[in-house]
């Protein structure tokens, strides 16, 4: 693991200092994780936190959900989607598509920092999600940091990115908190952090509403930085800034940038 004063020094103090928009600056024609939303993000000066999937057709897709059809209204699995779909559905009824990660790096063009979180469902093997993400990224100009729920992803990126060369590295980190609607399994090892010790994450991403937190605590006193999320109000960030040394915000404008 990186110490404090190397992360700092190796171009990694976005982590704290840039606020990232959650799924982009996200408002009307602006659905969370489409271009529009990323765009109105750069334009503003934030940083972009983004999910990113596998398909079985072999594309890295920008979407959050594992089904479809809340966002598109077509029941279609995320893992089954193919470039034409991909090219015909439509975010929330707006004129935005699913965009691929590629698209996503083109329209972003290293302008501000990009938050990378990482999805799989089951039968996506961990290393082939995180080597074809880390493919892609290898030639983007800004900085960028990927992160996931998963430990077992967690590690795939440690993994794949100490065999890259220490100038071309980025942050890995796990996004972890109560995770109240996760199955017990999930929220016993998100709460807990045990896999933190072997993982061991440069930064941590921690659920607002599990503030204050020991286990948190323990880690930012060794120079680990978190991040919170979501903030979605002034107020909250205002609370979240107590324990946290950046947001991950939706909803409104951050009082600090």
């Amino acid at each position: 693991m990186t110490s404090g004063g190397e992360r700092l020094a190796s171009g990694w103090s976005w982590l704290t200092q840039t606020p990232i928009a959650h799924r982009g600056l996200v408002g009307p024609g602006r659905p969370a994780n489409s271009l529009a939303a990323f765009e109105a993000a750069a334009a503003a000066g934030y940083g972009c936190e983004l999910d990113v999937q596998l398909t079985t057709a072999g594309e890295l897709v920008v979407v959050h959900d594992y089904d479809l059809t809340d966002l598109t209204g077509a029941a279609i699995r995320t893992g089954r989607l193919t470039p034409a779909d991909r090219q015909r559905l439509r975010l929330d009824g707006t004129d935005e598509r699913i965009p691929s990660l590629m698209e996503v790096l083109r329209q972003v063009a290293g302008r501000v920092p990009l938050l990378i979180e990482l999805k799989r469902p089951v039968p996506i093997l961990p290393p082939t999600l995180a080597s074809a993400v880390l493919r892609q990224l290898a030639g983007y100009p800004g900085p960028y940091a990927v992160e996931s729920f998963d430990p077992v992803l967690v590690a795939a990126l440690r993994v794949a990115m100490l065999r890259m060369p220490a100038q071309r590295r980025a942050p890995v980190g796990r996004i972890c908190g109560l995770l109240r609607t996760a199955d017990p399994l999930t929220r016993l090892i998100g709460r807990s952090m045990l896999s933190n010790v072997v993982t061991r994450p440069d930064f941590l991403a921690y659920e607002v509403d599990g503030f204050p937190s020991r286990l948190v605590a323990w880690w930012r006193r060794r120079d680990v930085p978190v991040l919170a999320w979501p903030v979605t109000t002034v107020e909250q960030e205002r609370y979240a800034r107590q324990f946290a040394d950046n947001i991950v915000f939706s909803g409104y404008r951050p009082s600090q940038q």
